[in-house]
């Protein structure tokens, strides 16, 4: 008994479909997964950029401490509280190093930028030809080369505008 061509043709245009369908359930699957697994290290990643910035003011608190140790302290005792604080500082700071958090390092005489960079105060300078960065008032940081905190600074800028005026002539109008 020989198969009919009629139903051989309908058996294997059904068997092509059934393939077909297999295939894209297969596809589905591992896009699924693909999609799931970038999903959970989206998670992670945004876990971690939260962890680390909260313990930013931490970090914080270390440079100003360093600072405000009273100088009126006789220096044997402030030496001892300078190396505590900074012992403990480097701890907190290799674990999030570890985690990928870096601090933005300036060079002397950098170019503002306002990408990488906050203006907190400006202040007027002579002969300037673009913003430079006078002072860096708070550490920036960046986790796994992402921007997380700008760096704090004070501008120096120009004191002559485009139309080639002072700050002072452009304010008397």
């Amino acid at each position: 008994m020989e198969a009919n061509p009629a139903e051989t043709s309908a058996a294997d245009t059904e068997l092509e479909k059934f393939k077909d369908l297999a295939y894209r359930a297969a596809a589905e699957l591992e896009n699924y997964k693909r999609r799931a697994l970038r999903e959970r290290e989206d998670a992670s990643a945004a876990q971690k950029e939260r962890f680390v910035a909260r313990l930013l003011p931490v970090l914080d608190a270390f440079d100003l401490a360093e600072l405000s140790i009273d100088a009126g302290v006789p220096e044997e005792i402030r030496k001892k509280y300078l190396d505590g604080y900074r012992a403990i500082g480097r701890q907190v700071l290799s674990v999030l190093e570890a985690m990928g958090l870096s601090a933005i390092q300036l060079p002397p005489d950098a170019l503002f930028h306002p990408g990488e960079q906050e203006a907190v105060e400006t202040e007027e300078v002579p002969g300037l030809d673009a913003p430079m960065v006078l002072h860096v008032l708070q550490k920036g940081y960046r986790l796994d080369g992402r921007l997380i905190r700008p760096v704090r600074v004070r501008v120096g800028v120009s004191t002559v505008n485009e139309r080639g005026e002072s700050h002072e002539q452009s304010h008397r109008d």
